[in-house]
């Protein structure tokens, strides 16, 4: 049954995409086969075309849950911007983001939301798959459960050299499993994978409009988050999820030299974020 708009869900699950819509209903397939249902759905679109809009209304009209699309015009990659939109309508008070190139476990959300702990920020991993595994996907295997376990093309597109992290699609929740195998540890953030509550969020101006092109805008986030006082806690072996493959994107140089700016400032708040009265 689908939520009403006076519904309040535990979760919002924010999906960035941009013209890849082949992916995307990959992704959404993912979703829709979650294990929880208490969780709003927010497709954040830097200005996709009607193909693209098709998938999501084919998601929605089968969707347990509610699914809102937001949609800018795209005049370059402006992820941060249509992901403050998505920010503004959001209902829940945990905030999830996986991209719509990653199709998430069956119990990505669940794992997201029962890990939720105050002042902290959560940071899962991915499974890399390769070319030709990813080429073979269906959303009718996805629905049919093809990554709830490490099946049998998928190990031996990973001893093929296909695809990577094969390690990655076991899920491991005992806390004395996951210390013995150090899953409790994780670098850092990745954009594609972690949750955090909408509150913190809000405290630091959601998310900096002035990174224009690809790359460091998750790591922005990061670094605020920790300006703010929030710690980092490991994903790993839980929040699973399988990015299918594609031509890799170049890094934007200019948000470089951003992220630096910001590392030495130890600011919280971005000028150009949620609120902009401030500028």
């Amino acid at each position: 049954m689908k939520q009403t708009m006076k519904d309040k869900p535990k979760a919002t699950l924010f999906v960035s995409t941009f013209n890849m819509p082949r992916h995307l209903s990959l992704v959404c397939a993912g979703i829709e086969r979650q294990n929880t249902k208490d969780f709003e759905v927010i497709i954040c679109d830097d200005g996709s075309g009607e193909e693209t809009s098709r998938v999501v209304e084919d998601f929605r009209s089968c969707a347990a849950m509610q699914v809102d699309h937001v949609w800018q015009q795209h005049e370059g990659f402006r992820k941060c911007k249509i992901l403050n939109e998505g920010l503004r309508r959001a209902k829940g008070e945990i905030c999830i983001f996986l991209d719509g190139d990653c199709i998430p476990h069956r119990d990505f959300v669940k794992d997201h939301i029962d890990m939720h702990e105050p002042g902290k920020y959560l940071a899962g991993r991915r499974v890399e798959l390769g070319p030709d595994i990813s080429s073979r996907l269906t959303a009718e295997k996805v629905r049919n459960g093809f990554f709830d376990w490490p099946r049998l093309p998928l190990i031996i597109s990973a001893l093929r050299s296909d695809s990577e992290f094969l390690n990655r699609t076991i899920r491991i929740t005992s806390p004395w499993l996951r210390s013995i195998l150090k899953l409790q540890h994780v670098a850092d953030m990745k954009g594609c994978n972690y949750s955090v509550t909408r509150s913190a969020l809000e405290a630091i101006n959601g998310f900096d409009e002035t990174y224009e092109g690809y790359g460091r805008e998750d790591t922005d986030i990061e670094i605020r988050l920790q300006n703010l006082g929030f710690s980092i806690k490991s994903m790993k072996g839980v929040a699973l999820q399988f990015h299918v493959w594609h031509p890799r994107r170049v890094f934007t140089a200019a948000n470089d030299a951003r992220l630096e700016e910001l590392k030495l400032s130890k600011r919280t708040r971005c000028l150009k974020g949620l609120h902009q009265a401030e500028t």
